[in-house]
């Protein structure tokens, strides 16, 4: 059997092992996409009631809906405060960890607990504890004389969303924290070595090593976090249900509100798409601008396999 026989028979088995992901992407992402292209030009109400064919009217209502605009906007917001805050704290909390020091292997197994509790039982913890009344975090900050009155956390129009990018990031931190550990243990002992010969200090080391070599993982994540983000909807909805008033209400809770509360299924189809369609612009322009960090990314992430 010549190299060309071997090439062809892996070819056919490669093929084989990635067939069932195939059929089930196809099933699950790209059938309801069709389907819900086909529901946003009709006037579809609820599911299995009689609609007719409308065109793309849904659409240009849409862009004339001030409170649709609105939530492009919130979600755009919401993205870049998730995106900071759960990125900064990320990274410092991987460059402790990433310090000897003793128990450091138990808190490494541990520190990813918060994101493997489901997101139900997220919400339900940290509505209790932001409770005016009865809330441990109310209770603690008037016990230490921070504040006289309770903070209402998840009622207060200029802070729910702060409180929610705060809960939502608590759940996100410990999944960025293991990227950035991993991506750390790709970095050459010896540059740190050399550093320290030529006498550079801490700061200087992270700015010209750690840095440097962690930028291919932050791009890939800047993508891979934006795409997530954006698509936040338990946490919000379960919390505050977009409120109070409209005060976190991003695209997926108002089309989900459109959808089951407002009986307008197909008009909640349609800014779905929308939205689906404005991340798939940013994705691509993203990738493109960046294609080299992804490419450096791509490389240092199949060395780590190895």
């Amino acid at each position: 059997m010549n190299k060309q026989d071997f090439r062809s028979r892996d070819a056919r088995l490669g093929f084989l092992l990635v067939l069932p992901a195939v059929i089930l992407v196809i099933l699950v992402v790209i059938l309801p996409i069709i389907s819900g292209i086909q529901i946003s030009f009709t006037s579809q109400r609820v599911v299995g009631s009689e609609f007719e064919f409308i065109g793309p009217k849904n659409y240009f209502e849409l862009f004339g809906d001030k409170q649709f605009i609105a939530s492009l906007g919130k979600s755009a917001i919401w993205v870049l405060a998730n995106g900071f805050f759960q990125t900064l704290a990320a990274l410092l909390i991987a460059l402790l960890l990433n310090q000897p020091f003793r128990g450091q292997n138990f808190v490494r197994t541990w520190i990813i607990l918060p994101w493997a509790v489901p997101a139900a039982v997220t919400a339900i913890l940290w509505r209790w504890m932001f409770d005016a009344s009865a809330g441990i975090v109310n209770t603690t900050i008037k016990g230490m004389d921070l504040v006289q009155k309770p903070v209402l956390f998840l009622a207060n129009p200029d802070i729910a969303g702060a409180s929610l990018t705060f809960v939502n990031s608590w759940r996100y931190i410990p999944f960025l924290t293991i990227i950035f550990l991993a991506s750390l243990a790709s970095v050459p002992e010896e540059e740190y070595e050399a550093a320290q010969v030529d006498g550079a200090n801490a700061w200087l080391q992270f700015k010209t090593i750690t840095f440097p070599n962690l930028l291919p993982t932050l791009t890939v994540l800047g993508l891979v976090g934006t795409l997530w983000a954006s698509n936040v909807f338990d946490i919000i909805w379960m919390m505050t249900r977009g409120g109070p008033g409209d005060a976190t209400t991003t695209v997926p809770v108002l089309m989900y509100d459109m959808a089951f509360y407002g009986y307008n299924i197909s008009k909640a189809t349609a800014g779905a798409i929308i939205f689906l369609c404005l991340l798939i612009i940013f994705a691509f322009v993203f990738i493109f601008a960046n294609r080299k960090q992804f490419v450096v990314a791509s490389e240092t992430f199949q060395d780590l396999s190895k």
